[in-house]
């Protein structure tokens, strides 16, 4: 199994809302990875190579906390998609997201009623359990991943584990989503990057989902796709296919790098075919949003009274700058965060400094103190994503590492649910939707 090294910070008697299952048995262990194995197999991934990413046990979450945390994810979603409708509006707001020029001239282009239309909305709030109790670090409205790992190294943990649950696979209800959009024997495309091992497993993992409901599913990189009278085409070699909807996976942030404004301006505005994410949730994927908020007419009780206070690098003063965390605004899997303490000395220092040359590119955010969970391995700090789709929570996917700091050096972990606290929340869902 790999690691972080061994997990040492003392946890206190601070109250947790999960406990740490049990390690498997070398043998339970073995027959785990296997199962997680047949959700994707490609040529040269070996069963070892899986023993050195997954972890041997789960995090097991307490009875009622996962109805909370889903109430809370989709009161979340609500507010945002408020905030995104009304900074649409608010251009003058745009620089101080941090967007990308090109960005701002598109936006500015649209008008309000020049979007391209939107398909389903998937979105995932990353929570952190600290000594304020939950508390979320950011949003990931542009283009969440993680399918494989929230549900295909999850469920088969479940065995295991009698009385628990798998939190919902996230790509089934997303998958779900897009066929009540388009209707069974339409045609969907998910767009991706290039051919990447970690992009195509998820790509692959959603397809699966889309087509066992009778969705036609075409995979195609950006460079493969077409755009004309407001309609998207997959241009391959063998035929051309005009989907009823576009699956994005691949993130603005790459869109700028791999094609020209040209071609991805129409992801933004001004074409008919629905994409699912609309390129324009940059507008609350900036972790610059939360400076913002005072400029909104939006309310949005519970993200002010779950997120920390943040700021622009401009207002820090070089004496407090310990208390804060300095964070990319639109950095990906904990890339460039700085915090003190927990960042080597001289690389949090320079973050800082250099969030201070270059203000409108990063964001300060008030540290909190995340609670690390008892393991057998010892304490760990977990981040813990939430997805909804369509405004209902969707599925979770947890990482977990023995320092606060959640990047890409962290392990995914699964997390079990009291069964119970699954069915209660199936049919809250329910009802709110009928």
């Amino acid at each position: 199994m790999a690691g972080d090294g061994v997990w040492t910070r003392k946890i206190g008697r601070m109250k947790t809302p999960w406990i740490a299952g049990r390690l498997l048995t070398p043998e339970e262990f073995d027959c785990y990875c296997k199962q997680a194995m047949r959700v994707y197999r490609r040529g040269g991934i070996r069963l070892q190579d899986y023993k050195e990413v997954l972890l041997d046990f789960p995090l097991l979450m307490k009875p009622g906390e996962w109805p909370r945390l889903a109430r809370l994810a989709e009161k979340l979603t609500q507010e945002l998609l408020t905030a995104e409708r009304e900074l649409l509006l608010r251009p003058d707001l745009y620089p101080l997201l941090g967007l990308a020029p090109v960005i701002e001239r598109v936006l500015h282009s649209c008008g309000a009623d020049g979007r391209t239309a939107s398909g389903p909305r998937i979105m995932r709030f990353d929570f952190y359990h600290t000594t304020d109790g939950w508390r979320f670090s950011e949003a990931n409205p542009d283009t969440p991943g993680g399918y494989v790992e929230a549900y295909g190294y999850t469920e088969p943990m479940v065995m295991y584990y009698p009385g628990y649950s798998p939190p919902p696979n996230p790509a089934a209800v997303h998958a779900e989503a897009i066929r009540k959009s388009v209707g069974k024997g339409a045609q969907v495309a998910v767009v991706l990057a290039g051919e990447d091992p970690y992009g195509m497993r998820q790509v692959e993992f959603l397809m699966k989902e889309i087509e066992v409901r009778g969705v036609r599913g075409i995979i195609a990189t950006i460079g493969r796709l077409r755009w004309g009278s407001g309609v998207a085409r997959v241009v391959r070699s063998s035929s051309t296919g005009t989907p009823s909807l576009i699956v994005r996976q691949i993130t603005v942030e790459k869109m700028l790098k791999l094609t020209r404004s040209s071609h991805w301006a129409h992801w933004f505005c001004g074409r008919r075919t629905p994409v699912s994410n609309p390129c324009y949730s940059i507008l609350i994927e900036s972790k610059r949003f939360p400076c913002v908020l005072k400029e909104l007419d939006a309310p949005m009780p519970a993200y002010r009274s779950h997120s920390p206070e943040s700021r622009f690098p401009t207002e820090i003063s070089p004496s407090s700058q310990n208390q804060w965390v300095f964070k990319p605004a639109f950095g990906v899997a904990g890339r460039g965060v700085a915090i003190a303490g927990v960042t080597r000395k001289l690389a949090f220092k320079a973050a800082a400094e250099v969030s201070r040359r270059h203000p409108m590119n990063w964001v300060a955010q008030r540290r909190f103190e995340s609670v690390a969970v008892p393991t057998e391995r010892g304490p760990g700090h977990v981040c813990l994503g939430i997805y909804t789709v369509d405004g209902s929570a969707a599925g979770a996917y947890a990482r977990i590492r023995g320092t606060a700091l959640i990047d890409k050096h962290a392990l995914s972990i699964p997390v079990l649910i009291p069964e119970r606290d699954l069915a209660v929340a199936a049919i809250r869902t329910k009802t709110a939707v009928s």
